[in-house]
């Protein structure tokens, strides 16, 4: 009699919690350890080998967990490494269907973003000096921003609260070049405006300028 031949069990992926921890207790720890270095010795001086020292880990590692120099920063200014009151910002932002209110979220959350990460900005924006690497990080961010901005006005157009006369194109480069770091830099940092001010102007403005008069 023939033996029926048992197909193999599929091996699971094996999936610890507590492995789960510390991998992300290590990316974290490796993520901090780089922004302290930036902020006291400058991106030059953010090697692989100093941020392995200060996390405590391997270069090995952080070439696994994270990747180059580069790559590094991009995880500190990605969405997803914003601080919790900037997610919840965002959390509303997806959540309103109230245009005025949409366009005071934006404003809020580039603010606050730009506050909490000036000096990733500032590096990102001598990029083509300091390091030619990051040139096309700081181009691609600038994509991303612009892209996020897009859907909203999109959403705008299809409600008719834009201006009459008013294409989605140009309310997006007004929405994307007036949100931008530059003038956040030059008003802010520069010019020393209280965020209140900054915010209470910009949001004044692009109201103004994006969308139609309210109804008296």
């Amino acid at each position: 009699m023939k033996e029926t031949t048992r197909p193999k069990e599929e091996k699971r992926p094996y999936h610890s919690p507590m492995r789960q921890r510390q991998a992300e207790e290590t990316h974290k720890r490796i993520l901090v350890a780089a922004r302290q270095l930036l902020a006291s010795h400058g991106y030059a001086k953010m090697t692989i080998e100093a941020i392995a020292e200060a996390a405590a880990v391997s270069p090995k590692t952080i070439s696994a967990v994270i990747g180059s120099k580069r790559e590094i920063i991009a995880e500190l200014i990605h969405p997803d490494a914003f601080d919790a009151p900037v997610q919840q910002l965002l959390s509303q932002l997806r959540a309103s269907e109230e245009p005025v209110q949409r366009i005071e979220l934006v404003v809020q959350i580039s603010s606050q973003v730009y506050e909490s990460l000036t000096m990733e900005f500032e590096l990102l924006r001598t990029a083509g000096v300091v390091a030619t690497e990051l040139a096309e990080l700081a181009r691609q961010i600038e994509i991303r921003r612009r892209g996020r901005q897009t859907y909203l006005i999109m959403d705008l157009h299809k409600l008719s609260v834009l201006r009459e006369n008013l294409t989605p194109e140009e309310a997006i480069d007004i929405l994307w070049s007036l949100t931008s770091y530059d003038m956040y830099r030059m008003l802010v940092v520069e010019q020393r405006w209280p965020t209140t001010r900054y915010q209470t102007w910009l949001t004044t403005l692009l109201i103004d300028q994006l969308l139609q008069p309210l109804a008296l």
